[in-house]
């Protein structure tokens, strides 16, 4: 009995080790999710597709048995029929993959908005991800953004799709953001897109219904934009189009983010920009390049008029009065407005070298019939024609000085150019926590102001809702970064690169001591007090400058600023949803 007991207890073990083997060797069975697509599985399809190593792919794809493909394999819009052999991973985006016998992936597989055809043990050496829900999308140039993280409410869509490569969407979503002369707009109807080869054609019409006005259907609570425009080339090429709008614009919206005003307006009743109404058409042309470089121009005839401060609802501090919105310059104008990009950086997400530069000009031409109140001295603008040209240019350069350490440097330079005075709202100012964080938001110190350019009395200036009133600006920006790590209870990712993420009671990210300086002027007669000839910088001792520090997390950073160049102010405690720059 002991001998059959010995025999059958080696038999049992045998079994069982001969079952943990199989399974050690098994490849993961695919994990099928349904329902909406997380933020940070749509970020890293979105991040494959962009890096400059991936083999692309629009429509269909086929990869013969005798066949390797060394490296990351995107294909987006098509049906991968996997036979040969991929060394990275591979990334299928709203569409289908077959994997038939002797395909083998050595990183991960990930399915969007289709199914998975395999064996029943493919050879996927990765993780198998294959989710129901469709990526949507928008590209710039030649980069694909994701707009998952972009929403404050879900979008519904109803699509047809043919084999052409044809499709269309009833549409519906927010702004993206909220504000105290919209409330929360909402965007709504039809868009369309057919493909032929690399020729991409795109369309939408969509009404707009601002809420702030306690939903009341009025003429400025109603708004509408129509754009058509015809793509030629994919990894290069040419733009045509044309769009129809009437719009709210933000004044200087180079700052901060329209989530971050958002946020902030909805929770807290502090709106960080102006705004005002846009009424008109334009026609554009632009040729692009690479990831994210592109030269457009436009030309188009616009109404502008100004938008009054609504009362829409906040979460918090709802006793408090909004600040007021700043009249604006009304009348007709025709724009000639050239932009261009160039973007080397090696990641967009979470860039470590290279170059981002943004600049633009515009040229204006046209007849006001009302001209908004600035305070004493400012301008002296009447009604009748103007003409005038400004622009802008936005440099960032990330350099990267150890595998966890960079130094970012930025520097913005923008205002007038030449012609008649600006027009209120394309006046600038070097004012709160996107660029002199140490500072309160258009808050007057001395008279001109170095960050607004407000002249005489505060409670003027107070009641004419503190608008950006200079007539140009030079900031200079600095950071200092280092990657940190904190797991107070292991590291559940075996100390992969899963950065900007906070799980198991720790956190990924990075310190972050930075530098600012930078001050605005008004051009004009130097003859006069506070006016600088249009050649002339005013002098170092007179820029306003903080000093700070935080931890940045990728998707929020919290940070601590102090003025050095004014004594006598409160450090400011503030939160960025993003990277300072």
């Amino acid at each position: 009995m002991r001998r059959c007991t010995i025999i059958v207890a080696l038999l049992t073990c045998s079994c069982l080790y001969a079952l943990a083997l199989s399974a050690q060797e098994r490849p993961p069975e695919p994990e099928r999710r349904v329902g909406g697509l997380p933020r940070d599985v749509a970020h890293d399809v979105q991040n494959v597709w962009n890096a400059p190593n991936t083999k692309r792919v629009r429509g269909d794809f086929s990869l013969a048995v005798a066949d390797t493909v060394r490296g990351d394999v995107a294909v987006l819009g098509g049906r991968a029929r996997i036979a040969g052999a991929i060394t990275g991973q591979l990334v299928v985006i709203n569409a289908d993959v077959v994997l038939v016998d002797g395909a083998s992936i050595a990183g991960t597989l990930t399915v969007l908005g289709g199914g998975l055809e395999s064996l029943d043990h493919p050879l996927v050496r990765g993780e198998i991800r294959v989710w129901s829900a469709r990526l949507r999308y928008h590209e710039e140039s030649d980069t694909l953004v994701a707009d998952v993280d972009r929403e404050v409410f879900a979008r519904f869509a109803r699509w047809h799709r043919d084999d052409n490569g044809q499709s269309s969407q009833l549409f519906f979503t927010t702004a993206h953001t909220y504000n105290r002369v919209e409330g929360l707009p909402l965007y709504f109807g039809p868009r369309f897109y057919a493909q032929n080869g690399d020729t991409r054609v795109n369309g939408e019409l969509l009404g707009i219904f601002r809420t702030g006005d306690k939903l009341a259907w009025t003429r400025a609570s109603r708004g509408h934009r129509a754009m058509f425009e015809v793509r030629k080339g994919r990894h290069g090429g040419a733009l045509l189009g044309g769009r129809l709008f009437d719009e709210v614009t933000p004044v200087e919206d180079w700052q901060l983010s329209d989530g971050e005003v958002g946020l902030a307006s909805f929770l807290f009743s502090r709106d960080y920009r102006d705004y005002w109404q846009r009424h008109g058409g334009a026609g554009y042309v632009s040729v692009f390049t690479g990831r994210g470089s592109e030269l457009r121009a436009s030309f188009g005839e616009e109404r502008w008029s100004s938008r009054r401060t609504l009362n829409p609802l906040s979460l918090f501090n709802s006793d408090r009065s909004w600040r007021t919105n700043p009249e604006a310059d009304e009348g007709v104008l025709h724009l000639l407005t050239l932009t261009g990009r160039l973007d080397t950086r090696n990641n967009p997400e979470n860039p470590r070298t290279g170059w981002l530069l943004r600049g633009e000009y515009e040229h204006g031409q046209g007849t006001f019939d009302r001209v908004a109140t600035s305070t004493v001295g400012v301008r002296a603008q009447t009604v009748g024609d103007v003409q005038y040209a400004r622009g802008l240019l936005d440099v960032r350069r990330y350099n990267r000085l150890g595998p966890s350490t960079q130094i970012n440097l930025r520097v913005v330079l923008a205002g007038r150019l030449n012609g008649d005075a600006l027009p209120m709202q394309r006046r600038v100012s070097v004012s709160g926590i996107d660029a002199l964080p140490g500072f309160d938001f258009r808050r007057t110190i001395g008279n001109p102001d170095a960050g607004t350019c407000a002249t005489g009395d505060d409670a003027v200036y107070v009641q004419l809702g503190r608008p950006a009133q200079c007539d140009r600006i030079l900031l200079l920006q600095a950071e200092w970064k280092g990657d940190f790590r904190i797991r107070l209870f292991g590291d559940g990712d075996h100390f992969g690169d899963r950065r900007w993420s906070i799980s198991r009671l720790g956190g990924d990210g990075s310190w972050v001591v930075f530098a600012n300086t930078g001050r605005g002027w008004l051009v004009g007669d130097s003859r006069n007090a506070g006016l600088y000839r249009t050649g002339k910088l005013p002098s170092l001792g007179t820029w306003r400058s903080d000093l700070g520090g935080g931890f940045d997390f990728g998707n929020f950073g919290v940070y601590l600023a102090e003025a050095v160049s004014q004594g006598g102010l409160q450090p400011n405690v503030y939160v960025r949803l993003g990277h300072r720059f």
